[in-house]
């Protein structure tokens, strides 16, 4: 069952899509009544540098495209509008599989292509996926993701494109959705479940992090949010701090061969070690209430108690000054 999420409201409707005439322009009337429909999904957050393209990547050949936008400030929704999709607008959340998961409710096909705004769909996985949906021989579909880092695609360190594999692709009514993040989706017990073969021309294209500061900051957003949904079912043990991040580390750098990927295999390794360490720290925070918060009132009183001990010399010197001042009147 899908968790109820906050209202929705719709800013505009695009018309389904269909395959490009001659001219490149989009003909509605020759689309088979017959063939499966394909929905494609998106949810937004200031991407306008990234929306145009993901879209082009499957306009041509899917029947709607369905973006849910969380209320960016940039000219996300003017573009995803005039390239034809179907825009709605989310509440501002970092959880964004929330968002995924609302705005599939707006989806009318049969079939269901999850896309992130910063990947592209190959043509030649279209094709297949376009086979795959008319054929019908299973209902759901892992894709293999080529993940790009720091401006070159990773093939190790456990982020390589089978490593990274995702259920993106499934018949409408044969997977469960929830809001946990990078969790909010798996088959139902009797889906018959495809893995796609990887291929540089099968894959899911995700252009993710540019560098390392947005690295940092999507590390930032994602344990705050992995903390908050774990602190209540994770035991907080000393060690974990050493030998979590320690085996983090080592399995994506030795076992996983990020070695192969030179400093990118190693600062990956490093920074996923660090992730873990980072998620372990704000669970342990959340479950003692070391929050920003009550620090700020804890660290309040503290400060007020070092000052006040300068009020209370600056009484005492007054005390005294006034002693040795009636002494002197008196002699």
């Amino acid at each position: 069952m899908e968790k109820a999420s906050p209202p929705i409201s719709e800013s505009s409707h695009g018309l389904p899509l269909a395959s490009p005439d001659a001219d490149g322009n989009l003909d509605k009337n020759n689309d088979s009544s017959s063939a499966p429909t394909i929905s494609v999904i998106l949810n937004t957050r200031n991407e306008e540098n990234n929306i145009a393209n993901a879209i082009n990547s499957v306009r041509s050949w899917a029947n709607e495209i369905v973006v849910m936008d969380m209320q960016s400030d940039d000219d996300t929704v003017r573009i995803a509008e005039s390239l034809g999709a179907r825009v709605f607008t989310f509440p501002r959340v970092i959880n964004f599989d929330a968002a995924r998961v609302a705005a599939v409710k707006h989806a009318t096909s049969d079939w269901i292509l999850l896309l992130d705004a910063d990947e592209v769909i190959p043509f030649e996985l279209s094709q297949q996926l376009l086979h795959l949906a008319e054929t019908g021989r299973a209902d759901a579909y892992t894709i293999p993701r080529l993940n790009y880092f720091s401006g070159a695609p990773m093939l190790h360190a456990g982020w390589g494109p089978d490593d990274d594999r995702q259920l993106r692709f499934y018949r409408r009514g044969t997977v469960q959705l929830n809001d946990i993040l990078h969790a909010h989706i798996a088959p139902l017990p009797d889906a018959r479940v495809v893995n796609l073969r990887y291929s540089p021309d099968v894959c899911i294209v995700h252009f993710n992090y540019r560098d390392s500061n947005q690295f940092v900051a999507k590390l930032n957003q994602y344990t705050s949010l992995t903390a908050f949904q774990r602190k209540d079912s994770m035991r907080w043990r000393d060690k974990s701090l050493v030998f979590i991040p320690m085996l983090e580390f080592l399995r994506r750098y030795v076992t996983k061969s990020g070695y192969l990927s030179g400093w990118r295999g190693f600062y990956y390794a490093f920074m996923m070690a660090a992730y873990r360490m980072t998620q372990a720290v704000k669970i342990r925070e959340m479950q003692l209430h070391c929050n920003e918060e009550n620090s700020s009132v804890r660290y309040q009183e503290i400060a007020r108690g070092i000052v006040a001990r300068y009020q209370s010399a600056q009484n005492g010197s007054d005390a005294a000054s006034g002693e040795r001042r009636g002494s002197s009147a008196e002699r």
